[in-house]
């Protein structure tokens, strides 16, 4: 299983689970675990489209760092 399919894995796990904001916090830090550059990149950026990066609230132990979340602003200009 290739890396890519690591990402379409987690992304669908993070859905599946967005019910409960510890699972997904659970999921999120295994799979920067397991991705590596673009594709954890990749994950942080479908992570703030989607609006799941608040269900994140802080890194096990300082390893990994959170993308800012996105501005109401940037939404707009993405949908122009």
């Amino acid at each position: 299983m290739g890396n890519n399919s690591f990402l379409s894995y987690y992304k669908t796990i993070l859905e599946k689970v967005s019910f409960d904001n510890r699972l997904v916090e659970k999921e999120y830090w295994k799979a920067k675990q397991l991705l590596q550059g673009h594709e954890a990149q990749e994950l942080d950026n479908w992570l703030s489209n989607t609006g799941l990066i608040h269900k994140i609230t802080a890194a096990p132990a300082g390893k990994y760092s959170l993308p800012a979340p996105r501005s109401p602003r940037q939404y707009q200009s993405q949908a122009e």
